[in-house]
């Protein structure tokens, strides 16, 4: 039986799984947490702690899924999504007497999904490096048209107190995921490397070694932190100007429709030029999207700044993957896009923080003022740091 080249097909459901994960994790957080008995900075917290904690996770998980005598990328996803799946379970099973219990399962949930994000890409970067071929963007555009709908979807079942949609949502996810990483033809590839180099390549830490690519992530880390700033306190932005609930859906829903196309077209994007460039191109766009909100004076300039969506985040979180898979050795690529993805959770962790804080001090145009100082510089570094392909 002649083994398939194109994997584009088996790959959309691992990304469907895995980022329609994120309505009921991170989409309801609020909401379920709330109807649960916790305060607003309770929630924050808990969020927070699972970005952290993910964070620190992903530095390990990478560091072994290196290593040549490691398991798989794929085992170590559907293992981590089976745990996600007990987890997910219990969070429905257990009543409101066990509020403790289930602040720390949520936040362990993040932390969970936040980790297997660069597993996930990774299982498409190796194959790719194989000869295989995968459009990785149009597998993220139909991940996200999924979580559009599935964030609808819960809306009309998410009544009152009864949110044990969230658990049953995340539950449907990672059964997702877990079918569809079983599924993948995947193949560990096979690098062989004396045991003294690979100790010496192993005992140099990986920002160290690469000395562009750290500036690279403190650049990306401050780009994700103006593109969160705008998502965490979009209502606060559209109540300033002269809106409501309604009009920021009318905002998500704007991003979401400019986001989807070019994450279909981004290997066409791809084979004009090199993802160092769609890495600069896509943190001037997130750029350009903070100021303009900062200076959008009403709600249709506002829907209108959206486009930048366009040329922003959705080429940016696509380009980071192909430039992590460019940017480092063969041997660090699974690390690559853990630090990748660290530096978006980083930026949320960041955004949570700081906007909150800034807000309550200097209200929400000194949120976005020094929001977009730290963008604007955030984007130099990347300019300054992207190396080409060789």
């Amino acid at each position: 039986m002649k083994e398939k080249k194109n994997l584009t097909l088996n790959y959309v459901s691992v990304q469907i799984g895995l980022w329609t994960m994120y309505a009921p994790l991170m989409g309801y957080t609020s909401v379920f947490l709330l109807a649960k008995g916790f305060s607003n900075t309770e929630v924050g917290l808990i969020s927070a702690m699972g970005c952290i904690i993910s964070a620190i996770l992903q530095a390990i998980v990478s560091g072994y899924a290196d290593r040549e005598k490691s398991r798989s990328v794929k085992s170590i996803l559907i293992i981590i999504a089976v745990v996600q799946f007990a987890l997910a379970v219990m969070l429905l099973v257990l009543n409101n007497n066990f509020v403790i219990a289930i602040g720390v399962i949520f936040g362990a949930l993040i932390a969970l999904l936040q980790l297997m994000v660069p597993l996930a890409n990774s299982l498409a970067m190796e194959m790719m490096n194989q000869g295989k071929k995968i459009n990785y963007g149009a597998s993220r555009g139909t991940a996200s048209l999924f979580y559009a709908i599935f964030v609808s979807v819960m809306g009309l079942f998410a009544k009152g107190d009864d949110l044990r949609v969230v658990p049953l949502a995340t539950i449907l996810s990672v059964s997702i995921l877990v079918i569809g990483t079983l599924l993948f033809p995947f193949r560990k590839a096979v690098r062989i490397m004396p045991v003294e180099v690979e100790h010496k390549v192993e005992s140099k830490a990986f920002l160290i070694k690469y000395p562009k690519v750290a500036l690279f992530l403190i650049g990306a880390i401050c780009a994700y932190v103006g593109h969160n700033l705008i998502n965490t306190f979009l209502y606060q932005i559209v109540v300033l100007k002269g809106g409501g609930s309604v009009n920021m859906g009318v905002c998500l829903s704007l991003a979401a429709m400019f986001e989807i196309p070019v994450m279909f077209g981004f290997v066409y994007l791809l084979a004009r030029r090199d993802s160092s460039v769609w890495v600069r191109v896509g943190s001037v766009g997130i750029m350009l999207k903070i100021i303009l909100t900062l200076i959008a004076p009403d709600m249709m300039s506002l829907y209108v700044v959206q486009v930048c969506q366009m040329f922003g985040f959705a080429v940016f979180v696509v380009a980071t993957v192909y430039y992590a898979n460019q940017a480092v050795e063969e041997c660090d690529r699974v690390k690559g896009q853990a630090y990748m993805t660290m530096a978006n959770t980083l930026g949320i962790v960041f955004a949570s923080v700081l906007g909150g804080v800034l807000i309550d001090l200097y209200g929400t145009n000194g949120m976005m003022i020094v929001g977009s100082v730290i963008t604007i510089a955030g984007c130099a570094m990347i300019f300054a740091s992207t190396v080409r392909r060789k």
